[in-house]
């Protein structure tokens, strides 16, 4: 069997956020790769939070391993569990900077419809983390800023030789172990997880979508009525 190709990314370190959970989540699945079975080759990638450099590197990632799946994961301080977000927006916040202190150089992402819709199978990754006892929560609104920007652009088909079958991002809390590095008068009010939940969600949705991709490469008609689930 030749074995499915899936891509995680995260971020690291932005204003607001000098620790960022997916940027541990990274290293968490790298040391986890086996426990997705032997069909499956994982690739993971930490993103920079910065508007000119982040799409670079999707695009090298792009070339260098062609993923089946792509599964985007950023942080979000209000998430109250996994939220999983259905819908990429054709806009990027020009108040707030990035790491590098820049902003975007346009209000819209890229050239693209207004919205862009996750391809990951949301309800059946929704079913199996509340089935493990994790939180989850659906989400329609990944906000403006990087997170939202590239979600978009890896739905876009903008970026050379980055294009996965399926795609779509994952916000997650901060983890209970990083509140140190967090003002405390924000911590009190946060939602966390702990690494041991960040990772056991991050793998039953790895699973999920990879059982899903299959089924699709199976089955195109199941693709098709599955796409904007």
């Amino acid at each position: 069997m030749t074995p499915l190709r899936i891509l995680t990314t995260g971020f690291s370190a932005f204003p607001r956020a000098p620790v960022n959970p997916t940027e541990v989540l990274m290293e968490l699945l790298e040391k986890a790769a086996p426990d997705l079975g032997p069909a499956v080759e994982l690739r993971t990638l930490v993103l920079p939070v910065e508007y000119a450099r982040a799409p670079q590197a999707l695009g090298e990632i792009g070339a260098a391993f062609a993923a089946d799946v792509a599964v985007l994961f950023g942080l979000a301080d209000t998430a109250r569990g996994f939220r999983l977000e259905s819908t990429a927006r054709n806009r990027s916040s020009t108040l707030a900077v990035d790491a590098a202190g820049l902003l975007p150089a346009q209000a819209r992402v890229c050239e693209g419809p207004a919205t862009l819709r996750s391809t990951l199978p949301l309800p059946d990754i929704a079913a199996a983390l509340e089935a493990e006892g994790l939180p989850v929560q659906l989400s329609s609104n990944a906000g403006a800023y990087l997170c939202n920007h590239v979600f978009y652009l890896s739905r876009s088909g903008t970026i050379s030789r980055f294009g996965p079958k399926i795609s779509g991002f994952v916000h997650v809390p901060f983890l209970d172990d990083q509140l140190s590095a967090v003002d405390p008068a924000r911590a009190s009010r946060l939602f966390t997880l702990s690494r041991d939940e960040l990772l056991k969600g991050a793998v039953v949705i790895l699973r999920v979508c990879a059982e899903h991709a299959r089924r699709a490469g199976e089955d195109p008609k199941h693709a098709s009525s599955r796409i904007h689930a």
